[in-house]
């Protein structure tokens, strides 16, 4: 039944010249999403499609966007009219993404012995370290040292669940926080003054309401930020590491996913609602905001209409 169908769409979309179909997919990407509460003067759209299984988003310093395809397993780069070219291809399960300074793009694998990978601005790829346990998180602090977020929830292991923080630096690999506790760390942002902050996925669930860990990495000191969000996965602040804080929240319900903001004092407030599942989230420059829907494929713009 399923090969029938699949035939059958492969036989119609034989018979539609591809200049047509091009057409319609330039008349899909910028249409508006009215289905999507926003405050008033922003609007969403979307930028991009077929990101399959899109999952982590990053900026680079000159603006560059690029995404993950965790379900084919490759990494986009996703230009202002939003179209997208692959850049490296190849992985297992990718899913957090981040860049340096120097345009280094750092991926982890979420799967067991998951790898840390790099991707040089020439385009080489490099295994920089091997052997985590889930990682689905990844930041670079502002001196280049790389921070990645791990979980033994996918492992199938009883509770409690070990969760972690790494730290990639001069020194080699260390740990900057564990627990075992209902915690499942996902992704990881780091603020103007290097503090860190880790979303709990697990946020929401019976009776856990930690959404956001805030942790000074310099002692390893810790405590609960935010409570209240449900099944947080993405994470990302304003303009150069400021608050506000945005965070995605995946699914609140029957595959709903929506946008909070939290403020300096971990204080939550609803941005956006009626998404699809959500799983990243990014703020340029100029204050638009870019996030994934994973179920999709999209891409969604938000921005201002001031």
């Amino acid at each position: 039944m399923h090969i029938l169908l699949v035939l059958s769409i492969m036989i119609i979309l034989s018979s539609v010249p591809s200049n047509q179909l091009s057409s319609e997919l330039e008349q899909k990407i910028g249409n508006s999403l009215p289905e999507i509460q926003l405050p008033a003067d922003y609007t969403a759209s979307i930028f991009c499609m077929d990101v399959n299984g899109a999952d982590g988003l990053a900026l680079s310093s000159s603006g560059d966007l690029y995404a993950v395809s965790e379900a084919d397993g490759c990494i986009y780069s996703i230009n202002e009219n939003g179209y997208k070219e692959i850049i490296a291809a190849g992985f297992r399960n990718p899913e957090g993404i981040a860049v340096s300074g120097s345009g280094m793009i750092y991926i982890v694998e979420d799967i067991e012995e998951g790898r840390l990978i790099g991707i040089t601005p020439s385009g080489d790829i490099e295994v920089i370290t091997e052997g985590l346990s889930f990682p689905e998180g990844v930041a670079v602090t502002k001196d280049g040292n790389v921070l990645i977020t791990e979980s033994s929830l996918e492992s199938g292991l009883i509770f409690p669940i070990f969760s972690e923080v790494k730290i990639l630096n001069s020194e080699g690999l260390c740990s900057v926080f564990s627990s075992l506790y209902l915690w499942s760390l996902s992704d990881i942002a780091v603020d103007s003054s290097g503090i860190v902050y880790v979303c709990n996925e697990l946020s929401g669930y019976g009776f856990i309401s930690a959404s956001i860990i805030r942790i000074d990495p310099s002692d390893g000191s810790w405590n609960v930020f935010c409570r209240g969000l449900h099944s947080c996965e993405g994470i990302c602040f304003d303009v150069n590491g400021e608050f506000p804080m945005y965070v995605v929240e995946e699914d609140t319900g029957g595959g709903s996913g929506r946008i909070s903001i939290v403020d300096e004092d971990g204080v939550a407030s609803v941005f956006a609602e009626g998404f699809q599942n959500l799983e990243d989230i990014v703020v340029d420059r100029s204050g638009r905001i870019f996030v994934s829907e994973d179920t999709s494929g999209r891409i969604i713009l938000i921005h201002g209409d001031q």
